[in-house]
């Protein structure tokens, strides 16, 4: 049993990033949805270039946007239409372009010094290979996030990041429920900008409110939200 397990994200709660998520909607027969490019305006959603691939017209999204997108649409009526992505851009964090969110990153320097307690970062972004619509390419995340860290004074290993290489929400969620069940921590802090992300994790209250105190804790350019506990 530990006292505290640590979560982190990494895009827009760690550090700002650039980086930029393609979407395409396609209709069931297969072809673009002509509709799409006006459903991001109506929803205050502006893709900064597109791009046509053999499965459709990808408007690319900054990665916060992107963020905006998966609430909305996971909230929307979309019909029999599908979204596909290309997150061939998040394959890599470069430290040029990358600016550390000070803030946060001093709460993870704080927790990493906590006694008998754990620190992960659990990101998104695709692992040792990810699959695109434009072929697959090779991501070098956990090593270029574990390098980026250290160079400003956090000594994450590359063993306690994990690319879950999916926008799906419940893919982080399974992460911190196999760390809730492993290590039995007596508190759960988990940072991320992503409302359904922080949904997710807030969701395990009801699995393991005997277990531990969970805490969803927003992210916000760089500033955290008050912790949202468990009911």
């Amino acid at each position: 049993m530990i006292d505290n397990l640590f979560v982190f994200d990494f895009d827009d709660t760690l550090a700002k990033t650039i980086a930029h998520i393609g979407v395409a909607r396609i209709l069931p027969q297969g072809d673009d949805d002509p509709l799409f490019p006006m459903w991001l305006k109506n929803n205050d959603l502006h893709h900064e270039f597109e791009r046509r691939g053999s499965e459709g017209i990808f408007y690319y999204l900054p990665s916060e946007e992107f963020a905006t997108y998966q609430k909305i649409a996971a909230s929307d009526e979309l019909g029999d239409t599908k979204d596909i992505f290309d997150f061939a851009e998040t394959a890599g964090v470069d430290p040029e372009t990358t600016q550390a969110h000070n803030g946060i990153v001093k709460i993870l320097k704080q927790a990493e010094s906590h006694p008998n307690s754990k620190v992960i970062i659990v990101t998104a972004r695709g692992g040792d290979s990810m699959e695109t619509p434009f072929g697959n390419i090779e991501a070098t995340n956990r090593e270029d996030i574990a390098e980026f860290l250290a160079s400003i004074g956090a000594a994450i290993e590359g063993s306690s990041i994990f690319p879950v290489g999916s926008s799906d929400p419940q893919h982080k969620a399974n992460v911190v429920k196999q760390y809730i069940e492993r290590l039995n921590p007596e508190n759960v802090y988990f940072y991320d900008d992503n409302e359904l992300n922080l949904a997710a994790i807030h969701e395990l209250c009801h699995e393991y409110q005997d277990v531990t105190n969970i805490f969803a804790i927003k992210v916000t350019n760089g500033k955290q939200s008050p912790a949202i506990p468990c009911d």
